[in-house]
């Protein structure tokens, strides 16, 4: 998904361009990036780009690395809803941030065996910490404890084709409070933000306390691959990744 505008902080340090997806990362588009990367996976079928028609026209290399473009929502819910339509019922559907530019064909494929074993109509990927520090130490992260340990989430997800318009309302609200771990649970109960913040929540009471929010199978996906949690969402972001990329590059 590649809509929305771009922010503020972009904008003041000079970037002229649709949406942060459009942001040029080691003389390459973000999104460009993300779609070679599906694109490249053994595991990927059709590649629905949800980005308004305009902006891909700035990029050839769009078209050339999906099957369709698909127009915006005025959100982020309306936007991946939107990629959904015209599929079967029962389609699970991998959906992919385009703010992951340093994303690999082997994640993907990781990711979409993972979600292949788990029997579910939401998957949510997430990221451990210490997997994750081992190849990104310092990376900026909103990072959870939980019992099992301490995770952030990922840029990757699995759902269900008939659950989306279900879980509608439930995921405006995910959407909202995505960033903030008290307002995460806060969604689920008292006594889950208590274990939050005590870091005695276990894996498997989120999972059980999704399900009974959603009527459906909701389920974490832990990914091996941390590529997949390295995003951008602001200009400090994004100079992390520049400064990684041309240290693999060196």
């Amino acid at each position: 998904m590649a809509g929305g505008e771009l922010e503020a902080d972009f904008r003041q340090a000079g970037y002229d361009v649709p949406n942060k997806a459009y942001l040029p990362i080691g003389g390459e588009l973000m999104l460009v990036r993300v779609l070679r990367a599906l694109r490249g996976s053994s595991s990927i079928g059709e590649i629905r780009c949800v980005t308004p028609a305009s902006a891909a026209a700035l990029a050839p290399e769009i078209m050339q690395l999906c099957d369709a473009l698909v127009e915006p929502g005025p959100d982020l819910i309306s936007s991946a809803l939107a990629g959904f339509a015209g599929l079967p019922d029962d389609e699970r559907v991998i959906i992919a941030a385009t703010d992951m530019p340093l994303l690999t064909p082997s994640a993907v494929d990781c990711f979409a065996t993972l979600a292949a074993q788990t029997p579910c109509d939401v998957g949510y990927g997430f990221v451990e910490r210490q997997a994750h520090d081992r190849l990104y130490p310092g990376v900026r992260h909103t990072w959870v404890r939980l019992r099992e340990g301490t995770f952030c989430g990922g840029g990757m997800s699995v759902l269900r084709t008939r659950a989306a318009i279900q879980i509608e309302p439930v995921l405006r609200n995910f959407a909202e409070a995505r960033k903030s771990p008290a307002k995460l649970a806060s969604l689920f109960s008292p006594g889950l933000v208590l274990k939050v913040l005590m870091g005695q929540l276990s894996i498997a009471e989120v999972e059980r306390r999704a399900d009974q929010l959603t009527g459906l199978v909701c389920r974490g996906i832990l990914c091996r691959d941390p590529e997949v949690a390295v995003n951008v969402d602001c200009l400090e972001d994004l100079r992390t990744v520049e400064a990684l990329l041309r240290k693999t590059a060196s």
